[in-house]
C-alpha cells in the first residue's frame, strides 16, 4: 500500500466496527435473515455514499486488500454464529467456518451487483435473493434435528 492509500483507508473503513457490532446484534436479536437485511438497508439509507465508497475500494487493489483483511471479522462473527446452531467437533467448526465463508460471498455478491446496477435493483432485494438462494444450505446439521 503506497502512503496516498495508506492515507485513504481509515477514511473507508473508520465504521467498520460498528457494522460488525450491528450484524452481532441483529444476529442475537433477530437471526440470520433479519441481520442481513437491517445490514442492507442500513447501507441503502445512504445509497450514494456507499456507491461511491464500494465502487472505489474495488477500484483500489490496495483498499480492496484492506476490505478482505477485515472481512475476516465478519467471517469470524458468522462462523461464531453458525458454530452455535452446528454439530460439535472438528466437523461443525468447518462446516461453520464454510457456512459463514458463503454467506458473506453472496453478501459481497449482492453488493457488487447493487454497484454494477447503479443502486439498482435495492439491496435490501438483492440480499434478500442471496439469503434465499443460499438458504437451504445453511444450519443443514440443526435442521436434521429439529421436530417436524
Amino acid at each position: 500500500m503506497d502512503s496516498k492509500e495508506a492515507g485513504e483507508a481509515p477514511l473507508y473503513f473508520h465504521d467498520h466496527a460498528d457494522l460488525v457490532r450491528g450484524l452481532a446484534e441483529s444476529l442475537e436479536r433477530a437471526g440470520l435473515p433479519e441481520a442481513c437485511q437491517a445490514l442492507a438497508r442500513h447501507l441503502e439509507e445512504d445509497r450514494d455514499h456507499w456507491l461511491r465508497r464500494l465502487e472505489r475500494i474495488e477500484a483500489e487493489p490496495a483498499l480492496r486488500a484492506r476490505r478482505a483483511e477485515l472481512d475476516r471479522d465478519y467471517l469470524e462473527l458468522l462462523a461464531a454464529h453458525f458454530g452455535r446452531w452446528g454439530a460439535a467437533g472438528a466437523q461443525g467448526e468447518r462446516i461453520a467456518q464454510m457456512e459463514a465463508g458463503l454467506l458473506l460471498a453472496a453478501l459481497r455478491g449482492a453488493e457488487r451487483l447493487w454497484v454494477q446496477g447503479r443502486g439498482r435493483p435495492m439491496l435490501p432485494v438483492l440480499v434478500q435473493e442471496a439469503v434465499a438462494l443460499l438458504w437451504p444450505a445453511l444450519y443443514g446439521h440443526a435442521r436434521r434435528h429439529l421436530p417436524r
